[in-house]
């Protein structure tokens, strides 16, 4: 409707008797495809209302959705306006509670430090507990960066406003722990009493003592990293910590085998030539996931570029709501149509870009990537069209190697001497409870590092389970499992349709629905064999081609039958005119 209301002469700029344009209502609405058809036919993205605000302003007052916020900063509005009293786009996030926008606004570089004409910084316009408190620590991070002092130079009391050395710390802690633990637990107390002259060789110390004592130590121990973290971490560093602690554990696991249980158990050189073979795996694979490009779809970054990507997206959607209008006026042509997705739905208003088939806008890395599955901290990358292989390899591998590790560790305990039990086996007075007990204390770090193993063994097999099925079994990616809702191509009965802004899904009813085939359509699955070709990328995939797919250039399901004759959607024809008249309901 705007689109034939501005071909007949409408004026996009005039003002109803509240002060607002077409522009500003789009705003307050929430229409992204409205939004976007009056940025690309030249509505300035900063033109103000009849009371002066801008449309980031009118955002931050009545939006809640990251989508607006993200269109008008990619865009270019600008951040550092006022209004008649001075009060910024920041002011008015704060005045609002709008969470979101004050996320969104922190990531376009807002200044924090803006005062109006009540010298007011947007923290002070208003008491929100849980939202003052943290943009007032954004305004003191601007302020040190922005004076002439240096963080090297800052004292203990402010460091944790450096975003520096919040990396620092977040990287270094893991590890601190992990070792600080492992020795906690190896320590030899009676021995360092003796050293330290406390006590002579031949007095004895209670053993509950010395429990007691790590005990407390290891409880301090976790105070005091929870202190640290809570000082320290936010939600950028807290995928870094992870991180970090997934490589620490996996050093600190390698080390021990290699240069502690292999000595010990020379005997046993097959299993310590599969445990190399796997760790080798392993460290390897983990490399390329985390420096390997997932798949990211190319940006546009000019101004000029994303109105011609605006303008083209615009005119296909255009097109193809009067070839819909046609076919729904002849029941017979209708009913043949084939399944049509809107390039306005799968439009990045970060990237400016229009996003392909199965991919997202990943909210940490801040691009698009293809056949994007989820963002994983524990290697700190996407992962996508090109490391979702390696990602699956990654966890057979860590899974098998902690097994090993597991298998070496009992090897281990049965041939070291100071790990059997002190009654004889022979005497038949011991229990498989004495000798599991004299197993776990006769070498404290091995047992620590087992426990590390058994943890990582357990949640990694699952999520490689879960992994191979989605891509063997299903060709669905995690995103695609739990937002199935949200995209047009899965749905098969139009009751089941739902916009794209809808978020509250659950996983394990989205499950539920993906395999019940009269609702939901699975259309990426084609055998496992073809599913497994999909996810290597190998050629033999596609019928008649020697290449494979390159699924940062496929935006609509015809695409891929025209051009990859294995792919066929199982919609149903008699569901295809209700879906087509969503969408052209939607684009209008």
């Amino acid at each position: 409707m705007v689109h034939f209301l501005m071909q007949r002469g409408a004026d996009p700029t005039f003002m109803d008797n509240t002060g607002l344009g077409c522009f500003h209502v789009a705003i307050q609405m929430g229409n992204v495809p409205i939004i976007v058809y009056l940025l690309s036919h030249g509505v300035n993205v900063d033109t103000r209302d009849g009371n002066g605000l801008t449309p980031l302003m009118i955002a931050c007052m009545h939006v809640r959705s990251v989508d607006i916020f993200r269109l008008l900063i990619s865009y270019g509005a600008n951040l550092r306006l006022t209004d008649s009293h001075g009060n910024t786009a920041a002011h008015y996030s704060v005045q609002f509670a709008n969470f979101q926008a004050v996320v969104q606004l922190d990531k376009g570089d807002i200044d924090w430090n803006a005062l109006n004409d009540e010298n007011k910084t947007p923290y002070e316009v208003r008491v929100v507990p849980w939202l003052t408190d943290r943009v007032k620590q954004m305004a003191n991070v601007q302020s040190i960066m922005n004076s002439s002092h240096r963080f090297s130079r800052l004292g203990l009391s402010m460091l944790h406003y450096s975003p520096v050395w919040r990396q620092r710390i977040t990287i270094m802690l893991p590890p601190l722990i992990l070792i600080t633990c492992g020795l906690l637990i190896n320590w030899d107390i009676p021995s360092t009493l003796y050293h330290l002259n406390f006590a002579d060789q031949s007095s004895k110390i209670s053993s509950w003592i010395i429990y007691s004592t790590k005990f407390l130590l290891l409880l301090l121990l976790s105070f005091t990293a929870r202190f640290i973290i809570d000082r320290f971490s936010d939600h950028k560093s807290q995928a870094v910590m992870l991180f970090s602690l997934a490589t620490s554990t996996k050093l600190l696991l390698t080390t021990t085998y290699l240069f502690h249980i292999t000595l010990r158990t020379p005997n046993h050189w097959v299993l310590h030539l599969w445990f190399l073979f796997f760790i080798t795996m392993l460290w390897t694979t983990f490399i390329l996931c985390c420096t390997k490009n997932p798949g990211y779809v190319d940006e546009i970054i000019k101004k000029e570029c994303q109105q011609d990507t605006i303008a083209q997206l615009l005119d296909e959607v255009l097109n193809n709501t009067n070839d819909l209008t046609l076919a729904n006026n002849n029941q017979e042509e209708s009913s043949s149509s084939t399944l049509s997705i809107n390039p306005l739905q799968r439009f990045c208003t970060t990237c400016f870009i229009r996003k392909p088939l199965r991919s997202k806008h990943c909210s940490t890395c801040d691009r698009c990537v293809a056949r994007f599955d989820h963002h994983c901290p524990w290697i700190y990358n996407c992962v996508g069209m090109k490391n979702h292989f390696y990602f699956i390899i990654y966890l057979l591998s860590t899974s098998v190697s902690c097994n090993l590790f597991m298998l070496g560790t009992i090897v281990y305990w049965q041939n070291e001497f100071s790990c059997l039990p002190n009654t004889p086996l022979t005497s038949g007075k011991t229990d498989i409870f004495t000798i599991i007990w004299s197993y776990l204390l006769c070498n404290p770090w091995i047992t620590f590092c087992f426990i590390n193993a058994a943890f990582y063994s357990f949640w990694t097999t699952l999520l490689f389970g879960s992994q191979f099925y989605q891509m063997v079994w299903l060709n669905a990616t995690t995103n695609e499992r739990i937002n199935m809702d949200r995209y047009v191509e899965f749905n098969t009965n139009n009751n089941n349709h739902i916009n794209n802004n809808d978020n509250n899904n659950n996983m394990s009813l989205s499950n539920e629905k993906f395999h019940n085939s009269t609702n939901y359509n699975r259309p990426y699955d084609h055998g496992i064999w073809r599913n497994l070709l999909d996810l290597i990328g190998l050629p033999g995939f596609i019928i008649n081609s020697n290449k494979s797919v390159d699924w940062r250039q496929i935006y609509q399901i015809e695409q891929l039958n025209n051009q990859y004759p294995i792919y066929t959607t199982a919609t149903t024809t008699n569901n295809n005119n209700d879906v087509d008249k969503k969408l052209l309901d939607w684009s209008i």
